[in-house]
């Protein structure tokens, strides 16, 4: 009976064979052999073969005079479900991606408001500087100590003075180091082992005797400075540090805003067809292996860092005059640890917000241009604003 039925569904069969080998991820070898290897690789790849391969499934139902034969009917149903998996839309995002990017905006917005302050101080350094009046501002460059701008960072921009004083400290500093550097590099290239490292070291040595002679005669020009002069060196400065303070705030705001605008659009774009998720599932493995390993780097770090802070702390004994008491408390004298443990967890999340990120912008530039006609929607549009011009053009 079994033989008869299969005769009979020949004909059928022949299309369930043809729709099952149609998908571009089957190989000629397979083909060939009339057998897949994998059973992934019947998935369709576009919406064409997937219409193509319903076509070609309808047909076999039609076709079969008896639909209900076993070999027929499980072959026809696993490839109707391929038909519908494919056909249909599927959430690929991840609730752990957006955790991440919702961890880099909280990153970014923390930094700004830090920058805030940055930007507060160089604007009052500029304000400083305007409000000057004129003064005496002659110094004498031999009395005054490299070592002079290490204490007198805040507070150099009050007076013309005291920033003229502050300003040649500082270039003699830089002088000094140079200088230093260029003795310690021509040692090193005097007992170099080999004439690779011995040309590297004297590169160096010239490097530094450069920058030596550029702050030699920067010191010079400082130094002969007027108080107009001084006031417009000292504006160039405050106003060029101002900016980019300004600059850097607005870019610590502006990714954050990015990554509140891509989150929804990330979700928005995170529903393709199932033919979309087969055509791309490569790189989506790519990805994701891309993902597992960040997140795996990142709970290290983060977990290192958590687990730091539930180690024992130190026991200490407290003598009272009628009772003796001991109790935990944490070793706050050991900066390295605390500093090391706080450092491992920002580094973690670093990574974390970073990955989560990275892999969202990816797939959210190709989930919109996949998912959805652009072309289809524009033609829309330019239809839709051409006919709201009809009635001006006609007035």
């Amino acid at each position: 009976m079994n033989d008869e039925n299969k005769m009979v569904n020949e004909d059928a069969l022949d299309l369930l064979d043809e729709a099952m080998f149609l998908s571009s991820l089957i190989t000629d070898k397979e083909r060939k052999n009339g057998r897949v290897n994998d059973w992934d690789s019947v998935y369709p790849t576009s919406r064409e073969e997937t219409e193509r391969m319903e076509n070609l499934l309808d047909e076999a139902i039609q076709t079969a005079d008896d639909p209900q034969e076993k070999t027929f009917s499980e072959r026809y149903n696993d490839l109707r479900e391929v038909v519908d998996w494919s056909k249909k839309r599927h959430r690929s995002w991840s609730w752990k991606l957006i955790a991440g990017a919702l961890v880099g905006a909280g990153i970014f917005y923390y930094f700004e408001n830090d920058q805030k302050d940055d930007i507060a101080r160089a604007k009052a350094d500029v304000a400083a500087v305007e409000a000057w009046t004129p003064a005496d501002v002659s110094i004498s460059v031999q009395s005054v100590s490299s070592k002079y701008h290490d204490s007198h960072y805040r507070g150099h921009f009050d007076a013309p003075k005291a920033y003229k004083t502050y300003e040649v400290s500082r270039i003699k500093g830089q002088i000094e180091y140079s200088e230093k550097q260029a003795k310690v590099y021509k040692e090193m290239a005097d007992t170099a082992s080999t004439e690779e490292r011995k040309e590297n070291y004297l590169k160096m040595k010239a490097n530094y005797e450069k920058t030596f002679a550029e702050n030699k005669v920067l010191l010079d020009s400082v130094a002969g400075l007027n108080y107009e002069q001084l006031k417009d060196y000292a504006l160039s400065e405050v106003n060029r540090w101002a900016t980019r303070e300004e600059e850097h705030g607005k870019t610590l705001h502006n990714f954050m805003i990015y990554l509140f605008i891509l989150i929804p659009l990330y979700i928005i774009s995170g529903y393709p067809r199932g033919y979309t998720l087969t055509r791309h599932r490569r790189m989506s493995g790519c990805l994701n292996k891309f993902a597992s390993i960040g997140f795996a780097i990142a709970s290290f770090f983060f977990g290192t860092g958590l687990a730091m802070s539930l180690l024992p702390d130190r026991v200490v004994k407290y003598q009272y005059a009628y009772h003796t008491e001991t109790r935990k408390e944490t070793d706050t004298g050991n900066i390295v640890i605390i500093g090391l443990k706080f450092l491992l967890m920002i580094i973690g999340a670093f990574i974390f917000a970073f990955v989560a990120s990275f892999i969202m912008t990816i797939e959210t530039v190709l989930g919109l241009k996949r998912n959805f006609d652009w072309t289809a929607l524009f033609g829309k549009l330019a239809s839709f604003s051409k006919k709201a011009k009809q009635p001006n053009a006609q007035a």
